[in-house]
């Protein structure tokens, strides 16, 4: 069993999520889809390598989850280590089985043309590869331009463009950017007015796929990696609150299937904290009342990027609610009682418990003697359900091994 998704729909969504990792300069994948996308058929090039381009423009950078790492890509043509984000998205593209088509695009992406040549590589995997090089790089000198104005920018950015013509660029994609992008059309496409509905009618052509609850588990911790890598100090974290959610739902006798949704839950319950600048998650000291609401607000992103997935409405709602209360007045909805419900609260006590085993900017990691007095403090002031903590005494140093060695513990 599993969920049936439009796997198009997913990608589009999950898209917007790496877009928050930019925190102000969002829709980069979407800008570099389009140009990809337009070059592509300008060369008259199929379907299946638009559909591909299109994918792989939106997902090219996954492998960046800082803030710090996003104004490197953004910042010059080229810079030491950028092949490392290559690498890491790779990897994470093929971990999910219908996205892995992407990965040698991903890891190739900011090849030069002359270098990709010495590779042993499919010849489309070439093309295809440096023409996402190319939109990638034809976005960053319109963001970095001085004037602010594409239009006052685009006549510069050309003449980079061909002054790399078989260096970087492959000759062939340069002459087709070159022919698409004179007009003003091709660079005012790119406002986000215009942009938006472009990928919407792209939108309407489904791509339904019967997904399994281990290909959920891969998407799931796919985007746990791209979250928790945002900082060293949640490394793991949302892998460990799937587990440990999934140990707490299978003794509270919760059936498998639901049990493997509410993993999918804790695995994407952060998602909403790549729109964190680094400098706050990494803060040595409390937060000033700016930094605080600029955490507060990420639940709230988690469920605007998850519930836009038909099919996703539960899971993004238990993933969501994991710092409400069970009286209320947590957030960001201040739901409580029965619209607290019992998936949820199981993600939630699962979220505190994790947090608390780990090292965080502010403090050591506590011993599992303060973890227990502090969760009963919690259920004793009406945040935790008092039920599910109890799941946590049954077993303390089980559901401390599933907290902080998750890879092995995410319940089957």
């Amino acid at each position: 069993m599993g969920l049936r998704l439009d796997l198009r729909q997913v990608v589009y969504v999950l898209s917007d999520a790496l877009d928050l990792v930019g925190v102000d300069d969002v829709a980069h994948g979407k800008r570099v889809a389009y140009m990809a996308v337009r070059i592509a058929e300008t060369l008259g090039l199929p379907r299946p390598d638009l559909e591909a381009l299109l994918h792989g423009g939106l997902f090219h950078d996954c492998g960046v989850s800082s803030t710090r790492e996003h104004r490197s890509l953004s910042g010059s043509l080229d810079w030491d280590g950028e092949e490392d984000h290559c690498i890491r998205g790779a990897q994470r593209a093929a971990s999910f089985e219908p996205l892995a088509v992407l990965a040698p695009l991903i890891r190739w992406h900011h090849a030069h043309a002359d270098r990709l040549d010495q590779q042993d590589l499919p010849d489309q995997v070439r093309l295809l590869a440096n023409l996402i090089y190319l939109a990638d790089r034809v976005d960053v000198l319109a963001a970095t331009h001085a004037g602010g104005d594409i239009l006052l920018a685009r006549q510069d950015i050309r003449s980079v463009v061909a002054e790399n013509r078989g260096t970087r660029f492959r000759g062939d994609a340069v002459d087709a950017f070159l022919q698409i992008s004179a007009p003003e059309e091709f660079w005012l496409m790119m406002e986000p007015r215009a942009l938006g509905p472009w990928l919407g009618r792209r939108a309407r052509q489904p791509d339904a796929r019967d997904l399994s609850l281990e290909d959920l588990r891969s998407l799931g911790a796919m985007f746990a990696a791209i979250v928790d890598a945002k900082s060293p100090f949640t490394a793991e974290h949302s892998l460990g609150v799937a587990a440990l959610a999934g140990r707490l739902a299978a003794q509270a006798g919760t059936d498998p299937e639901r049990r493997g949704s509410i993993e999918v839950a804790g695995l994407l319950h952060d998602i909403g904290k790549l729109r964190v600048p680094d400098r706050v998650l990494d803060k040595p000291a409390d937060l000033d009342g700016p930094e605080r609401v600029r955490i507060t607000r990420h639940a709230f992103d988690t469920y605007q990027i998850l519930c836009r997935i038909e099919g996703f409405e539960e899971i993004a709602r238990w993933a969501a609610h994991h710092h409400e209360w069970v009286k209320g007045g947590g957030y960001p909805f201040g739901v409580g009682g029965a619209d607290f419900s019992p998936e949820a609260r199981i993600v939630a006590v699962a979220d505190v418990f994790q947090a608390l085993a780990q090292d965080r900017p502010y403090r050591q990691r506590m011993p599992l003697s303060r973890i227990l007095e502090t969760m009963d403090r919690m259920v004793a002031s009406g945040k935790l359900d008092g039920d599910v903590v109890a799941l946590v005494h049954r077993d303390p140093e089980d559901c401390l091994e599933a907290a902080t060695r998750p890879a092995s513990r995410l319940v089957a």
